[in-house]
């Protein structure tokens, strides 16, 4: 009965559904789990912040979820969000400000919590100070002074994640290490999981039997383990 809601990436320039939502859906319907894949609006909305009206239409599809869960015979209350690369900063932008709305409600659906029982953020970028904007980190996050984004505001809702990220990511793998360093820090489960030699978009060259291939079965896990998949 539990709900996996996607965002996909591709820079908040385009929703890159079928490279990164198809799949997990797929995957994810296998195990006998809902999956909701969401093509939010892009490209990036001009003058305003990147990730403005993709994490909108987030907070909309998780109250509309939410909103329908009980008619389709699912559970309200156990509601993830998993995204990849722009939409694992998304993924984090929406687990972490879950108390913070990111538009005036239309309609009763917005009455609805947005909050969020799980997330899992897969290479996420723009996490760091440390490139916020460009392609690639100059330090690799890997410095003191590179610090998480202040729009990720880890909130008192903010629930266990699972994250995913190669360590030969241009959007360095410490964008996922600094987070869960933060995560630990407030006694929230979290998963850490880093391959190695393995750039961005892992998954899609990867070879049968690697752990870029099976990547999907630590989420597995971790769902399993939060018992948040029974």
């Amino acid at each position: 009965k539990a709900i996996q809601v996607v965002v996909p990436g591709c820079g908040y320039n385009f929703c890159n559904i079928n490279g990164e939502g198809t799949p997990i859906s797929f995957y994810l319907n296998q195990k006998g789990m809902t999956s909701v894949a969401v093509m939010y609006r892009c490209p990036r909305p001009e003058g305003r912040p990147k990730h403005l009206s993709a994490w909108q239409d987030a907070q909309r599809a998780i109250r509309k979820v939410r909103a329908e869960a009980p008619t389709r015979g699912l559970d309200p209350d156990r509601i993830g969000i998993m995204g990849f690369s722009a939409g694992g900063h998304l993924t984090l932008m929406t687990a972490t400000n879950t108390k913070t709305p990111a538009y005036e409600p239309v309609d009763e659906i917005d009455r609805q919590p947005c909050t969020l029982q799980w997330a899992c953020p897969i290479y996420p970028a723009y996490v760091l100070s440390d490139g916020p904007e460009r392609g690639s980190n100059a330090h690799g996050g890997n410095l003191d002074e590179d610090v998480i984004v202040p729009e990720l505001s880890f909130d008192a809702d903010t629930p266990p994640m699972c994250f995913m990220h190669g360590d030969a990511d241009t959007w360095a793998a410490m964008n996922s290490v600094k987070c869960w360093e933060r995560l630990r820090g407030m006694n929230i489960h979290a998963d850490l999981h880093t391959l190695a030699k393995r750039g961005h978009c892992f998954q899609m060259s990867a070879s049968p039997g690697t752990g870029s291939y099976t990547w999907m079965d630590r989420i597995w896990e971790f769902l399993s383990r939060e018992g948040l998949n029974k």
